[in-house]
């Protein structure tokens, strides 16, 4: 091995990675740029109350008045059907009923948050001197439905449509522009529009196997429900794929080179996993960082999903999530319309 030949080729590495400016954001000016925003973002501070709801009925309101006084609960007062919905998306992370002998308290298990309630809900009507404190009974919340695994089967398939969707094409595009195929496509009669527009095509196709293997996988392994209309569903897959690989075709329409496409990725879909309500409830976000969880497409997918899975819900009832969904990619296509470039 002759090492000046090697000196040379790792000299030449170097110099072109540090001639790319978008590597080089990409590699050091990004995660030090995250480390900034999720440090003042998560900053220390006070736990946030833990969620839950008293059921209404005859006794509960002594109940609820005990519970208000700890400072670690948020406490709402809910009829039966609104506090079994609350439960099984994952807004509170208990519900209490009071019966002629005494509170229940139902949760699932499963959810990290539960414990933590079940404690604090003790504490509270231990420090208010309830006598019902020493009869309270415990429910172990595993109603299809109800459960954790519930919850996170059509989290899953959203976070599919969103990495299917965006690395299946961007990431693609951009391999394609860097070994010069878009400059051979670029000869020929085709035009830019009807090459985008069978790449989404083929896309939103694929991404419907993908999904129902989840969705089968759900309801034959775990029992997960699917209690809402089919068709409904099956929009929300093909939408949320399509408005998905608008973004990624947008995110690849000018990248020139693969670090610049995978930053691009990184800083698009880290937000959506973080907030985009696939493993835990993103009703319970408050200020600015709710606000940013409701501009997330993967949050309306996820709600759509939910919203025909765990109840049977119809195309009424997801017309808004399904329309905001439609016009972000209607959106994102147009712009990438614009802005692609075939070198």
């Amino acid at each position: 091995m002759r090492w000046r030949v090697v000196q040379m080729v790792a000299r030449t590495a170097f110099l072109e990675f540090w001639r790319s400016p978008a590597a080089v954001f990409w590699t050091y000016g990004f995660p030090l740029m995250m480390a900034v925003v999720l440090g003042f973002a998560f900053q220390p501070s006070p736990p946030k109350p833990v969620p839950i709801a008293v059921v209404e009925a005859p006794g509960a309101n002594a109940v609820f008045q005990s519970l208000q006084s700890s400072k670690r609960l948020a406490v709402e007062m809910l009829s039966p059907e609104l506090a079994d919905e609350a439960l099984a998306r994952g807004r509170i992370a208990l519900l209490i009923k009071v019966d002629v002998d005494g509170p229940v308290l139902r949760s699932d298990p499963t959810r990290p948050e539960a414990e933590l309630a079940h404690l604090l809900v003790h504490r509270a009507l231990r420090d208010a001197r309830q006598g019902e404190v020493a009869m309270a009974r415990i429910e172990v919340e595993d109603r299809p439905g109800s459960r954790y695994i519930d919850f996170l089967i059509p989290g899953l398939i959203g976070l599919n449509l969103l990495g299917a969707g965006m690395w299946g094409v961007g990431f693609n595009l951009v391999q394609m522009r860097v070994q010069n195929l878009l400059r051979r496509i670029f000869v020929t009669p085709m035009r830019r529009s009807e090459f985008l527009a069978g790449y989404l095509l083929g896309r939103s196709v694929l991404v419907i196997p993908e999904a129902v293997a989840i969705l089968l996988f759900g309801v034959l392994m775990w029992g997960v429900p699917f209690r809402g209309s089919y068709m409904a569903a099956m929009l929300v897959i093909v939408i949320g794929g399509w408005t998905f690989t608008g973004i990624g075709v947008l995110c690849a329409s000018r990248a020139r080179t693969i670090e610049t496409i995978g930053g691009l990725m990184n800083a698009v879909q880290l937000p959506m996993w973080i907030l985009g309500g696939s493993f835990f409830a993103n009703e319970a976000l408050e200020g600015p960082v709710r606000w940013v969880a409701e501009c997330l497409p993967l949050t309306h997918v996820n709600r759509a999903l939910r919203d025909v899975m765990l109840e049977p819900g119809t195309l009424a009832d997801i017309w808004m999530p399904l329309s905001f969904l439609a016009a972000g990619g209607v959106l994102c296509f147009a712009a990438a319309m614009r802005l692609f470039r075939w070198q």
